[in-house]
Parts: structure tokens; sequence; C-alpha cells
């Protein structure tokens, strides 16, 4: 997403903040503040084209979320992309963010509230959030504490209670607790939540072959999107729902995570099981599997090629159809172009896919054929 779109989709999370802001204000009699903070923007003057960095630290880690020429990217995970909606959304709460109370804050209450500088492991400690300009110079400084937990109406099945506010204190007045109506539960320093899951879409694949050591183990084709597929070199017709499982794998590759320093895990690369998935559209795409990890798999990706420039008008096609359906596929591959530019940079980095992604194209030849029904007697 470029600054423009990130402008807008700012300037439409603005609105919805400014339709919420009524509620808000209708349940401060609920927080019985009366003191003058109250009403006050926790930090006055806050411009959002101005931020250029998002640190976080609590007891877990630390993420740094940085914002450059093509958007912003999450700093511990090699600069890999952060999903830019996720960013406008906290930083649209942090400049329409009102306090709600203010108190003196003992320092034996500290701890309780979860109001100690994470560092040192210290117990009780807080989520430090700090927003940085592009010289680096803060532009705010928030501790977060306790979220404020208000008890549902209704009993829920668990037990549990609505969180409806945040404790915190402010840049360097440690000694006054703030309350702020808003949770803030998105700000933590785990890196998953913010990366851009997206990953590949080899939609509309004609061949998909798998090798390792550079022989192959299989390789499936078909004649057009609509037809079977069929197992190259052999009669032999694979399972229908086995082979739509490969093409579905391919179809919609998501991340798990990014991997923030392959040369320090034993990945399983160097002697991966390579797919390789040709399209009607042209593009070609690699995904190298690796060891599994968990519930996910080390994966690598490679895309190649460029979509066809032209279409093949289809059999009987009227005249007056034609120009509606130039239009339809010249408007498609300009998605694809953009898709691919997007596509073609992914090779950098190491990522975790799902085993649910992965497995179904890990079968060997034959568990790629129909199961093979007992003999009755």
């Amino acid at each position: 997403m470029n600054r423009r779109q990130f402008l807008i989709a700012l300037a439409v999370l603005v609105v919805l903040a400014g339709a919420g802001a009524a509620i808000i204000l209708s349940e401060r009699s609920a927080w019985k503040s009366a003191d003058s903070r109250a009403g006050q923007k926790l930090i006055p003057d806050l411009r959002i084209d101005q931020v250029a960095e998002i640190g976080i630290r609590d007891g877990a880690g630390e993420l740094h979320l940085v914002r450059g020429e093509t958007g912003w990217s999450v700093r511990e995970r090699a600069g890999f992309a952060a999903e830019t909606d996720r960013v406008a959304e906290l930083l649209v709460k942090l400049a329409e963010l009102k306090i709600v109370q203010s108190e003196v804050l003992p320092e034996e209450q500290r701890a309780r509230l979860e109001l100690v500088e994470p560092k040192d492991k210290a117990q009780g400690a807080g989520t430090l959030l700090e927003l940085k300009d592009p010289k680096g110079a803060a532009l705010a400084r928030v501790l977060l504490g306790k979220k404020v937990m208000k008890s549902a109406a209704v009993a829920s099945p668990r037990g549990e209670s609505e969180a409806t506010g945040r404790y915190l204190t402010k840049g360097s007045d440690a000694g006054t607790m703030l309350v702020v109506a808003e949770p803030l539960a998105q700000v933590e320093s785990k890196a998953e939540p913010w990366l851009v899951k997206d990953l590949v879409r080899a939609d509309g694949a004609k061949s998909i072959a798998a090798s390792k050591d550079g022989k192959q183990r299989w390789r499936v084709t078909r004649e057009s999107e609509s037809l079977d597929w069929k197992l190259a070199g052999s009669a032999e017709k694979p399972d229908l729902q086995k082979a739509t499982d490969l093409a579905s794998s391919l179809g919609w590759v998501n991340l798990v995570d990014v991997v923030a320093d392959p040369a320090k895990v034993d990945t399983g690369l160097a002697r991966a099981v390579v797919i390789k998935a040709e399209t009607f559209d042209g593009p070609s795409y690699t995904l190298r599997i690796g060891h599994r990890a968990g519930d996910n798999y080390y994966v690598g990706v490679a895309v190649a090629g460029e979509p066809r420039k032209t279409r093949a008008p289809a059999k009987g096609e009227k005249a007056e159809d034609k120009a509606k359906n130039d239009k339809e596929f010249e408007e498609r591959r300009a998605k694809l172009v953009e898709r691919l530019e997007r596509e073609k940079k992914l090779e950098k980095w190491t990522y975790l896919v799902g085993k649910n992604v992965v497995e179904p194209l890990l079968r060997d030849r034959p568990q790629l054929l129909p199961e093979k029904k007992a003999k009755k007697g």
C-alpha cells in the first residue's frame, strides 16, 4: 500500500473513530472522574503523517514498526511488510484517544497496575509504546498498564470480563496514573499479528510438479481449468480430490511468520522438496519446502514470468461480446501485473507456512492415486 492509499485508509478510520467518540463520552460517568484532565487528548497535536516509527516493548520482547518509501515494515522480521490497516488503526486510536481519569500513582500500586518499566524482567512490567518522527525524535512515550475490566451484564460461559480501558502513564510523568476508555489490545511485541499474511497466489495452475535432489517425484497437468488433472507420462489418473488439493494449496498461500535470521535455524531448505506450478496466465511459482517446525514448515518462494498480453477468443465468440471480454481481460491482467510486482520481491525471505497448506504438496506419487478398494470375500 502506497502513501496515498495509507492516508485514505487513515481518513476512513478517523471518521469511524469520531462516530465512536459519542459512545465513549456517554459512558464517561462510569469512570467517576472529576479532574481537570478528563476530556483532554492523551497525545495532543499528534500528526499521524509524521510518525515514522512505532516501538513496542514488553516482558515478552521488543518490536519496531518502521515506515519507509514502500510502506510499513517489521524490523524484527528482516524488514518484511507490516499490515498497513492494523498500523493505521492504532495510530488513529492514539490520535483520538482522550483521558477519562487521572490520579496520583502511589509507588506501592505501580506493580499491581502493571505500570513498571519493562526491563530486567521486572515484576508488574507494562508495555512501553514509543512514537518517533523520521529523524528519530520522540513524538510520544506511553507506558500501558493493566486493562480496566468491566463485568458483562450477562455472564460469559467462561466467566470472562470485558476490557473497557487501560491504566497508563505518559512521558516522564511516572507519578500520575491516567485512564483511557480503550484497552489498546493490539499493542503487543509479538511480530506475527503485524505481518502481511498474503504470500503468493498461484491460481489457475496448468501444471504442478514435485521434485527433490533434482529428481522428479510426480507431475500433474490439465488442458484447461474446467478439465480434470492427469498424471504426466502415465495412463493412470490421480485421485480427483487429491489433485484438487494441490491446486487449492497453491491458489492462496498465507504465511504464519517470517524467519528473522534463517542462517541461525536448520530450515532444511538446502535439500528442499521443490514444487513448481505453471499457470494459464503465464507466470510460474516455485515453493521450496524444508523441515517441519511445530504445525508449520519452512518455505522459500520464487515467482517468474509475465502475464500473457493477449487472449484467445472463445470458440464461437460473438462480435458484440469481444469488446466486453477484451476489457475484462485487460482489467484482470492489470491486477495480476500489480500482484506480481509484489510477489517477485518475496524471494529474499524465508517463511513459516501452515501444514494444512504444505502437506498436500508433500504426497508421494502413489499417495496421489485413488485408494484401492478392498476385495470382497
